[in-house]
């Protein structure tokens, strides 16, 4: 009978979380190993590296933040779904500080090049489902999609919010930001019309 894993994946995650809000790029090995209660070789023997262990956390907090994307994306009228993809990026940082945090370790097109040969379509290919959510709502909205509405949407769904939020992440993110991010879709979404 295999002995269960008394530090699994998740678990060493969970304090890989918890040390990146304190420690952010900064974090170490021995950062989350304090904050798992485990030995260093725990971590170790679950990940090469800590690009590894740091890049798994942002693959998994980016998925977490996807997934109320793609609820959104589902809204009916477009012009609501898109509305509500701007304000998902504050909502999910307010809710989910750690993994906001998280989120901003490294940016995708880097971290390719950080990560182990095995995580990297992982990495590469994060975003897929959500981009091609995103053309969907592009499509309904417009009526035809080209590249520049898609790059628009991009901006005002996620690049812009982002933005705006990003100075305050990990920190409270005060509730008017949603109605902020909104505002400035709509006004990034208008230049495609």
């Amino acid at each position: 009978m295999a002995r269960s894993q008394k530090y699994d994946v998740e678990a060493i995650l969970d304090a890989a979380a918890e040390a990146c809000r304190e420690h952010w790029r900064d974090t170490t090995i021995t950062h989350v190993a304090q904050a798992a209660g485990a030995p260093t070789g725990s971590i170790y023997h679950r990940f090469a590296s800590r690009d590894a262990l740091l890049g798994a956390l942002w693959v998994r907090s980016i998925r977490r933040f996807h997934e109320g994307l793609l609820v959104a994306s589902k809204i009916d009228d477009p012009r609501e779904s898109l509305a509500a993809l701007a304000r998902h990026v504050p909502r999910f940082c307010r809710d989910n500080p750690a993994d906001a945090k998280a989120m901003s370790l490294y940016r995708r097109t880097d971290l390719i090049e950080l990560v182990p040969e095995s995580m990297r379509d992982d990495v590469a290919t994060v975003n897929d489902a959500v981009d091609a959510a995103l053309r969907d709502v592009v499509r309904r909205r417009y009526g035809r999609l080209t590249d520049r509405r898609v790059r628009l949407a991009l901006l005002a769904t996620r690049q812009g919010p982002y933005g705006l939020i990003r100075p305050l992440v990990g920190d409270t993110i005060p509730a008017d930001y949603d109605a902020i991010c909104v505002a400035s879709a709509e006004g990034i979404l208008a230049l495609g019309d």
